[in-house]
């Protein structure tokens, strides 16, 4: 990965959950412009599984200041 796609990845981490949210569904429309890029369904699945997993973490630990 290179350093600007890093820098992007740490800035992104500390934006709010609903940032967050729109940051990726704009990203994602855009990567289906690229056929090169296209995600898959285990892609989708393991991207699905994470974004579900920290949102599990954040309600385990009462975390709403970031509400949806």
């Amino acid at each position: 990965m290179s350093d600007t796609a890093s820098q992007l990845l740490a800035t992104f981490e500390t934006l709010p959950a609903t940032e967050q949210h729109e940051f990726v569904t704009q990203l994602l429309r855009r990567t289906s412009v690229f056929p090169d890029t296209a995600l898959f369904d285990g892609d989708l699945t393991s991207v699905a599984d994470d974004l579900f997993q920290m949102l599990d973490e954040e309600e385990e630990h009462g975390d709403d200041t970031n509400t949806r």
